[in-house]
Formats: structure tokens, sequence, C-alpha cells
């Protein structure tokens, strides 16, 4: 399992637990300026913010200490050279069908990618919670896969972003009546 830096396993456990900065904090007793700046990883933490950051979420210090993020978001198995391709292709656009954790995946690095385009054509002002979905994006991904994998996703993405390839795992698809999608060549008729 990846062991996170305390501040990165700090904010997955208080996005798991579905509090904002200032709830923790209040829960906490400690201010919310220092709660974001230890999120940020710009101040240490000293043994009594560790407990009552721990009692807060209700977990055990050690946990938070240590980098276990919370359950659900543990490292998950590599994918394979398909899933990884699917992966890819479905954030060109692609449709491809994806398992529910390819499909977190695609979901995390769609936002982390599309942050990056977005940088690279010029457009600097990205919004405030923008920029915390892109980071509790990376986190999430860092906490789940070994950090080759990403950067394969990353390289496999943007190379299909620039020169797409016409052939994914799944079957070509048109959209049939009342907007079904159906694969090419089979028809949705009366036995035909």
């Amino acid at each position: 399992m990846n062991q996170l830096p305390f501040n990165h396993n700090l904010l997955l456990w208080r996005l798991a637990r579905g509090l904002t900065q200032v709830q923790l904090a209040r829960r906490a007793g400690v201010p919310q300026p220092n709660l974001s700046d230890i999120e940020r990883g710009a101040q240490d933490v000293s043994l009594r913010t560790l407990r009552a950051l721990a009692l807060a979420l209700g977990v055990r210090p050690g946990l938070l200490a240590d980098g276990v993020p919370p359950q659900g978001t543990g490292e998950v198995p590599v994918p394979d050279r398909q899933a990884l391709e699917r992966i890819a292709a479905s954030l060109t656009g692609t449709r491809v069908r994806l398992r529910t954790d390819e499909r977190e995946m695609s979901q995390y690095l769609g936002l982390i990618l599309h942050r990056r385009i977005g940088a690279l054509r010029g457009q600097r002002r990205v919004q405030r919670n923008k920029r915390r979905s892109v980071r509790a994006a990376w986190i999430s991904l860092q906490a789940r896969y070994p950090k080759a994998v990403i950067d394969s996703l990353i390289q496999r993405a943007s190379e299909q972003a620039v020169s797409p390839r016409t052939t994914v795992d799944a079957p070509p698809v048109r959209a049939g009546r009342n907007g079904v999608v159906v694969p090419k060549g089979r028809s949705r008729g009366h036995g035909r």
C-alpha cells in the first residue's frame, strides 16, 4: 500500500467523513486557517493537534500518522494493459465499457487532464473549487495506484488525444431508435 504523507491522508479522511474544513476545525478545536495550512503541508502538527483531529474524525491517531487512507481508497489491483487502454480511450471521448474502478479512475484523471490542458491553452484562472477537486482527485489516485501507473495513463491519454485510435476493445456504436445505443450492424427489430 502507498503510504501517504500526513497532510494528504488528513484530507482524504476529512472528505471520506463528508466534513468541510470549518466543520472539522470546530470539532477538533483547531483554527480553520491552521487546518488549511496542515492540509497543504505548510504547517507541522503537534501531538495534541494530531489527537484532536483523530478524535474529531473518529479514527485512531496512528491511522492518520501512518498514512493509512480511509476504507475504500486503499490500493486496488494494478490495471492490466487492456484496462489502461480502455481508461485512456474513455478520456479522449471514445465510448468504452468500464468497470467501476476504471470509471472512477477515468473521472479522476479527467479532472486532472482538463486542468493541465487548460493551463497549456493559457487559461490561467481556475476556479478555487475546481483546484480543490483536482487536488483531491490527484491525492486519491496516489493513494490507490503506483505513480508509474498514473504516469502511464496520463501519457496514453495525451497520445490518444493527439492521434485517437480507431480500434478499442468495445464494438463501434450508433444511436438507435429512441436514443438507445446499439452496436453497429445489429438491429433492435423484431427478430430480423
